[in-house]
């Protein structure tokens, strides 16, 4: 008999070995993708505040124009909220901040992978009035996408 071949007792063991290993890499597998998701998501949130807040420095309009283009420059399906907070001055120079809080898509639906992901995707990015503004302000709530 030639050295290489193999017993009949250890036909099996290689179907064995895939049965134990194959959940733990497809589990990884998934765990990645999700992550890369949530990943995505974020990045969403933090371009949905930096465009909120360029327009709020810019005086491109009142609120709901400046709500209007946070929220259309993101792709997110989930509850987003934007928040604008001034600093009470309507003059060129004073501060402000635009806050967006989103809620992440599970992409696998896993409940294991999500509980190793955050629960809230939040970016807060303040601004310099550039010119003054007589329309923008805060009402103190965060507003619904």
């Amino acid at each position: 008999m030639h050295k290489y071949l193999r017993n009949r007792r250890d036909s099996g063991a290689n179907l064995i070995e895939f049965a134990l290993l194959a959940p733990l890499l497809i589990l990884l597998l998934l765990g990645i993708i999700e992550f890369g998701w949530v990943f995505s998501q974020n990045n969403d949130v933090r371009h949905g505040a930096r465009e909120g807040a360029r327009a709020a420095a810019v005086n491109l309009g009142g609120n709901p124009v400046i709500h209007t283009a946070a929220c259309d420059s993101m792709d997110l399906t989930s509850p987003v909220t934007v928040e604008f907070i001034d600093s009470g001055s309507e003059a060129a120079g004073s501060y402000g901040s635009v806050q967006v809080i989103a809620t992440p898509d599970s992409l696998t639906g896993l409940g294991f992978i999500e509980a190793f992901l955050p629960n809230t995707l939040t970016s807060t990015v303040e601004f310099r009035l550039e010119q003054p503004s007589a329309d923008w302000g805060s009402d103190g709530a965060p507003v619904p996408c």
